[in-house]
């Protein structure tokens, strides 16, 4: 459910909007979710697996496809964008909305990437990213 828009506010619901549908997965996969009050923190969540482990999650959405690809704008901040720092941040989840389908990317596999780009259409993709998708295994590490 993208919200149309490019205004600020649109772009602040939709990234709500793909957290929640991130949660609502997280939950079926029998992993626990923690959500800070407000958004002036490096993590949208913690989440925590059976065995009690943490993982700091940032997660980020899309719906633009664009030259044969969907690119997720994975830096934080807002008025000075940095690439996300994996001292505050363990995961990346990229949700590419039309497809429906959630990208478990170790941040240190994101190698000062900023801007990741993801296949899901694409079955035969050898993308960088494409051994994330789906992989929830990353929160049983």
């Amino acid at each position: 459910m993208f919200i149309d828009g490019l205004s600020s506010v649109s772009n602040k619901r939709n990234g709500t909007v793909f957290e929640y549908q991130f949660f609502a997965r997280a939950l079926t996969h029998r992993l626990e979710v923690f959500t800070p009050l407000g958004d002036h923190l490096p993590q949208d969540c913690i989440i925590m697996n059976a065995a009690g482990t943490l993982y700091k999650t940032q997660v980020k959405g899309t719906q633009s496809f664009s030259n044969y690809k969907y690119k997720v704008d994975a830096q934080s901040g807002s008025s000075r964008k940095q690439p996300i720092d994996c001292h505050k941040v363990d995961i990346l989840i990229a949700y590419i909305e039309p497809h429906n389908i959630f990208y478990v990317v170790p941040c240190l596999a994101l190698n000062g990437v900023a801007a990741p780009c993801f296949f899901p259409h694409n079955e035969k993709s050898k993308g960088r990213f494409e051994q994330y998708k789906e992989d929830w295994d990353q929160f049983m590490t």
